[in-house]
């Protein structure tokens, strides 16, 4: 993890909430601009969820500030493409480092 391998990311929380039809409906906070490190090389596999998911899976390694609590709810702008979390864990029990692993639809 060098400082040359950083790569900045838009990290976007979403809600869910009923309008007034009664369906739920998605809408996006403010985004916050941070740095991380991404695992992303060529022609991978990954193995998620009981299936090989093959070029849309990435791992970013991201730092969050002590105002921030991040969930499962919010996704990720990378490269233009948006990014949906399936997990995030600490990275060695450090305090404010996280490992996320999110899945793009978008081609």
């Amino acid at each position: 993890m060098g400082i040359g391998n950083r790569k900045q990311v838009k990290i976007i929380p979403y809600t869910s909430a009923k309008n007034a039809s009664g369906s739920f409906v998605e809408t996006a906070g403010t985004g916050v601009n941070v740095w991380a490190t991404v695992d992303s090389p060529s022609g991978f596999r990954a193995y998620q969820n009981g299936q090989t998911q093959l070029g849309n899976t990435r791992t970013f390694m991201v730092r969050f500030k002590f105002d921030m609590f991040p969930d499962a709810n919010w996704r990720l702008m990378y490269e233009g493409r948006l990014w949906t979390v399936t997990e995030m864990r600490k990275m060695n029990e450090r305090k404010f480092y996280y490992l996320i692993t999110a899945t793009s639809k978008d081609v």
